[in-house]
């Protein structure tokens, strides 16, 4: 059922949350259910959490959206933002995100913006996103993909795969420009890391950062041990 969630993509394609960040996304022109508009014209409002789709997709698309959905409606967030998503499938015409639309129940929801364009390469690249074509299964190969977009049209913070409402919430918070507490990805520079990531295996295993974290209240115990071996010796002693 989700098969789309596969990646393929050039060898010199180095996909990550942090790629493109505090870039501005290409103000392209909207072809929205509503009309056309610039893609500034909806940011300048408010920030935008954007979200790149196709609606012939059977793979990651549909339970994507759909917990999106639920999670806005769960999250019932109080920050000011609207959700665009745009099709990047040229195929996809305004009455396809229509349909998409009352699929969700957002046809009359202002937050929720549809739309496609003819600008989609112009887009894909500012923010990083490479969907690609596989002529086999008549599909696009792409991730899950949110975006999200400051009053000032930057992109301030990316999210792949389907996340959950905590990551949903840190998203609306960064658009919104409030402190969000954030860590470093594992990488194998980073020695003073806590785990280090074998992408190969996808497991995680402890490094020196943990050691360091921990060995202050090893040597607190040894301390303790030892005075209490101390203690017991001159009480041996004294008998």
């Amino acid at each position: 059922m989700l098969s789309g969630i596969a990646w393929s993509a050039p060898e010199d394609y180095n996909f990550s949350e942090e790629s493109k960040l505090y870039t501005k996304i290409a103000d392209i022109k909207l072809n929205t259910t509503r009309g056309e508009v610039m893609l500034s014209d909806l940011y300048v409002k408010s920030p935008v959490i954007l979200t790149l789709i196709f609606t012939r997709c059977v793979g990651i698309c549909s339970p994507f959206l759909n917990s999106l959905s639920e999670d806005m409606d769960n999250l019932n967030a109080k920050e000011n933002y609207k959700v665009l998503v745009i099709s990047f499938d040229p195929l996809d015409e305004v009455s396809d995100m229509e349909r998409m639309a009352k699929r969700y129940e957002r046809e009359d929801d202002p937050q929720w913006v549809f739309a496609v364009t003819d600008n989609i390469a112009e887009l894909n690249e500012s923010i990083g996103f490479y969907p690609v074509w596989d002529s086999t299964r008549q599909q696009y190969d792409h991730d899950a993909l949110l975006v999200g977009i400051n009053e000032n049209g930057y992109i301030v913070r990316k999210l792949t795969g389907i996340r959950g409402p905590d990551a949903l919430m840190g998203v609306i918070r960064e658009i919104n420009n409030e402190f969000v507490l954030s860590y470093p990805l594992p990488r194998e520079n980073m020695i003073f890391s806590c785990f280090t990531y074998d992408p190969a295996t996808g497991k995680k295993k402890p490094s020196l950062g943990l050691l360091i974290l921990v060995l202050p209240g090893i040597l607190t115990l040894l301390m303790i041990a030892l005075l209490s071996l101390k203690k017991q010796q001159q009480s041996v002693g004294n008998g």
